[in-house]
């Protein structure tokens, strides 16, 4: 089965309320289309984009720069408040951080962060090894980040290896978002599962508790 799409989605463009849906590190519009088909049905304006870097190939990938995500994801939003008189923006996974970082410089009118990724569960691989090592080991196969009695189960969205010099990038990402945290004041949701096998637990208070949000809700 391929758990990988190439194309971009708008669903119900003329709606004034605007909903920016962002999807995962290495994944593509395939987590993130169906919610917007939905979200399109229920009157709203929705966009599930690739990112720069996904939807394509690993070896892209390693070629961006996490501005290059800040900026398309502020270019969208701001396109996106151009015609919509109101703007909800979700994120996930690495999405959330991004929308975590749209959340703290525009007005929005609200935002859901699902299972962000700001703290690893391999700190010391990501913020000492990857950055001496990713130029060595361009690629890491997705399987190696799961527990060994289940790898074999394991059928990843997106791209079947980890692009290095990308997840270095995403460490920038996270260190620069972490800082500005307070700055979210829109009304938040934020949302984590528990069988989540790659963003720990912990992220989950690391983002309600230091946003600065009046109304915030989280659920787990």
């Amino acid at each position: 089965m391929d758990y990988f799409d190439t194309d971009n989605y708008k669903f119900n463009t003329e709606s004034q309320n605007g909903i920016y849906i962002i999807h995962g590190f290495t994944n593509s519009t395939y987590e993130t289309k169906d919610l917007a088909e939905y979200l399109g049905k229920q009157g709203f304006y929705t966009q599930a984009i690739n990112l720069p870097g996904h939807g394509t190939t690993p070896e892209d990938c390693n070629r961006v720069k996490f501005t290059d995500w800040i900026e398309y994801t502020e270019q969208g939003v701001a396109d996106m408040s151009a015609q919509c008189d109101n703007i909800y923006v979700i994120g996930i996974s690495m999405g959330s951080v991004l929308a975590l970082h749209l959340s703290s410089i525009f007005p929005l009118n609200a935002a859901v962060f699902a299972s962000t990724v700001l703290k690893f569960k391999d700190p010391f691989s990501i913020h000492i090894l990857t950055p001496l090592f990713y130029r060595l080991l361009p690629f890491r196969d997705k399987r190696k980040s799961y527990p060994k009695n289940i790898r074999h189960k394991i059928y990843s969205l997106g791209y079947q290896d980890w692009p290095m010099s990308a997840v270095n990038e995403m460490r920038k990402l996270t260190n620069q978002v972490k800082q500005t945290l307070p700055n979210v004041k829109c009304p938040a949701m934020v949302i984590h599962s528990d069988r989540d096998k790659l963003s720990i637990p912990d992220n989950i208070s690391l983002v309600y508790d230091n946003i600065s949000s009046e109304i915030k809700e989280k659920f787990i």
